[in-house]
Formats: C-alpha cells, sequence, structure tokens
C-alpha cells in the first residue's frame, strides 16, 4: 500500500474518544474552484487533532447526532485524491482512526450519515439496533454521493456491532455497493473487546467485486494509543 506521512500528524492531539464536541471548522469541501481548494488546505490541518472525552465499550455515549451535533459531517472532496475514506462513527472512535488514517495519506474522507441518528445512550442504540437487524430494515443513508470513479483504494470504517457489521455499513454497502465495484477496500474498524467477528466476510458478500485487502481492527478504549498500530498497517 501507498504510504504518504503528513507532516501534520506528527502534532496530532491524542486525548480521548468523541471527536464531535470540539473543531471549530466545518469539515464539508467541495473542489471545483480556488476558493474551495485553499479551504482544503486548512480543514485538512484541523483533521489531526482528536479530542473530546468518551466512555467505552457498554458504556459508550454519542451526541444523539453520531458525532455530527456541533459540526457537519465530514467531506473532503478534491479533484486529485486516488484513496477516499468512507466511515460512519456514532461515538466518535471510528472517527479518531479516520483522522489517523487521513494524516498519514491524504486521502479524501466521507462521513456517512443517517436519517435518524442513534440514540446518545448506548443500550438504546443497542435495542434499535438489534430490532433493524430482527426486521431486516437497516437505517436509511442520507449522504449525498459523489462520483467515485476517481478513486482507487477505500478504506472504509465501521464499528462490530454484535459480532458483525453495524447497520448504517450494511445499509450503504447494500445501497451502494456497485460504486465500489473493481477497487481495492481496506477494511478498519472499532469493537468493544470481541474482535471483528464476521464483519469481513459480510463485507466479501456485500462486494463480490472488489477486492479486499487486510482489516486492521482496535478496542475502542485502545483507539487513541493506536497510531503506531494504524501507521504499520497502512505501510503493509
Amino acid at each position: 500500500m501507498k504510504k504518504i506521512i503528513a507532516a501534520t500528524f506528527t502534532s496530532l492531539f491524542l486525548l480521548a474518544g468523541c471527536t464531535g464536541n470540539g473543531d471549530e471548522n466545518s469539515m464539508n469541501r467541495e473542489s471545483n474552484n480556488e476558493e474551495s481548494r485553499s479551504e482544503s488546505s486548512a480543514q485538512s490541518s484541523s483533521m489531526t487533532e482528536i479530542i473530546g472525552t468518551n466512555e467505552y465499550g457498554r458504556g459508550a455515549k454519542s451526541d444523539g447526532q453520531d458525532t455530527n451535533s456541533n459540526e457537519a459531517p465530514m467531506r473532503i472532496l478534491t479533484e486529485d485524491a486516488d484513496a477516499l475514506i468512507i466511515y460512519f462513527s456514532r461515538s466518535g472512535n471510528t472517527e479518531n482512526l479516520v483522522k489517523m488514517i487521513q494524516g498519514q495519506t491524504d486521502a479524501d474522507v466521507l462521513e456517512l450519515t443517517i436519517t435518524n441518528p442513534y440514540p446518545e445512550n448506548y443500550e438504546e442504540t443497542v435495542d434499535r439496533a438489534n430490532q433493524e437487524r430482527e426486521d431486516g430494515e437497516f437505517p436509511e443513508i442520507n449522504t449525498e454521493m459523489p462520483d467515485l470513479n476517481q478513486y482507487d483504494r477505500i478504506y472504509l470504517g465501521y464499528q462490530t456491532w454484535a459480532m458483525t457489521l453495524s447497520n448504517p455499513i450494511v445499509s450503504f454497502l447494500e445501497s451502494y455497493g456497485e460504486m465500489l465495484d473493481d477497487k481495492v477496500i481496506y477494511p478498519f474498524s472499532s469493537n468493544a473487546g470481541y474482535g471483528e467477528g464476521n464483519t469481513i466476510e459480510r463485507i466479501q458478500e456485500l462486494l463480490p467485486n472488489s477486492t479486499i485487502e487486510e482489516s486492521f481492527s482496535v478496542e475502542d478504549k485502545d483507539v487513541i494509543s493506536s497510531q503506531d498500530e494504524v501507521a504499520d498497517w497502512l505501510a503493509n
């Protein structure tokens, strides 16, 4: 895998999990004029900040808007990137991984959002997620999808829920999986201590025409201290 180390990565502020609470800059980016390219540079710098507080495992809280109560969903799209990070994050742990990966690859970023965000309370989220899986009614993705033709590599970020893919990622792959045909997929995830379950098998099922590379998974409480492991994974 091609590894491009951004100089700003060395200045990461690694304090703790949920990242929806401190960034002052919007992560929206357009790529069709000079103003957007200038904005793009400023926003890339803010990607290095990993801040906030969080609980982990079954105590993990969210802001009730899937990391987006205090900032717009991350959307960094440029004209020349050949890699894109696509992810969903409820409490911010996966989003912290996104910031590490983006800092080392200069990949574009697309945060997935759903029409009805999950509750702040973890147990309420579990109940809802279980019901969704039981009914086979996964949440509606309301992200405006860009043209993905320019991207060769996709870093796919998610959580392990009930030992399988988190529901929004299932929904995304079911709805937009064909857009990832013939691309190389690098899965990465956070979990509550039980590993990545059958997530890779599910990704392979949902993306039969993509190449699935080695995954990276880390327990949520260890995300903040995992930058070296992330770098090793990216270097392979």
